[in-house]
């Protein structure tokens, strides 16, 4: 069983996605902090009337802070929370791309918040050929489902007409929905359309969109842990030293820089026994260890 459907932006704006062809709709909903789909609310409206799956997502930007962003999403969305799959786009979002590991940390940290918020797990909409090409281990095992595009041609498509995808998918096992065509057309709109399909049936739709833990608290909240506190400095490293994508030796090495490198940071926090600074980087931050805690060596001068 599958269910056949379009996604839509503001470059659908006059179109009664209500009356189209399809089993469901998805639409855009937010990007960044400061941007709402001027046409989200009257698709929206039009879907539900039409009685409707609906799905709607957020564009992820790698110059606006993570929280920010996932918690602007759900202000907007919050009336469709149980009714609505959501979605989180990750593509290219700015000059600097977030096509990169420290991306893939990004994705992750806006799908558990949003999961925390809400109790329902989002879809990642992502390509092909990004799906090859990160590690997206972290995001397959916390259980997130993921919606794959990829496209053969750019000729017009009248009518779905989905097909089986070309290569194969690197670390999921199966995609929930696949975006096959960007240049569909249906009866009643001249423009064209991404064509998907959704590999299930409505009480599946359903399953994703329904939240599957409470997103209440269960016991007292934790103490609050370190915080990060300005410190805008200039360090020279005295040693060879790994830049991170997060203040833990756990986190993924973004390089290795040798020792005589000079470093601008803008915070630092002491936590899990070393203390860390922070580094502005076109495509987010970089975190290195500045020496352990309590003992006299210090990589950083």
């Amino acid at each position: 069983m599958s269910l056949n459907c379009i996604d839509v932006a503001s470059y659908q704006a006059g179109m009664d996605v209500g009356t189209t062809p399809g089993d469901f709709v998805i639409i855009k909903a937010t990007e960044g902090t400061n941007y709402v789909n001027p046409t989200f609310s009257g698709h929206v409206k039009q879907v539900l009337s039409a009685g409707k799956k609906i799905g709607v997502y957020h564009f992820i930007r790698n110059d606006s802070d993570v929280v920010k962003q996932a918690d602007y999403f759900l202000a907007k969305v919050g009336a469709y929370l149980g009714k609505a799959m959501l979605v989180l786009d990750f593509e290219n979002t700015t000059s600097s791309s977030i096509q990169n590991q420290a991306g893939v940390d990004k994705a992750k940290q806006w799908l558990d918040y949003v999961y925390q918020k809400t109790g329902v797990r989002a879809v990642l909409y992502t390509g092909l050929s990004c799906e090859n090409a990160l590690d997206w281990s972290s995001v397959v095992n916390a259980n997130y489902g993921l919606w794959i595009a990829q496209y053969n041609n750019y000729d017009a498509v009248i009518g779905y007409q989905p097909r089986d995808l070309y290569g194969s998918l690197k670390h999921w096992k199966a995609a929930v929905m696949f975006q096959y065509m960007s240049t569909g057309r249906l009866p009643g709109w001249s423009g064209n359309l991404d064509f998907d399909v959704f590999y299930g049936d409505k009480a599946a739709w359903d399953k994703y969109a329904k939240a599957i833990k409470s997103s209440k608290p269960t016991s007292k909240p934790k103490p609050a842990g370190p915080k990060w506190v300005k410190e805008a400095k200039t360090y020279t490293l005295k040693t060879a030293v790994k830049l991170r994508t997060g203040a833990s030796t756990g986190a993924s090495v973004i390089a290795v820089l040798p020792a005589g490198s000079t470093v601008r940071t803008d915070q630092a926090i002491i936590q899990g026994g070393y203390r860390w600074v922070r580094q502005p980087r076109p495509a987010g931050y970089g975190y290195l260890a500045t020496g352990p805690v309590g003992n006299t060596l210090e990589y950083v001068k």
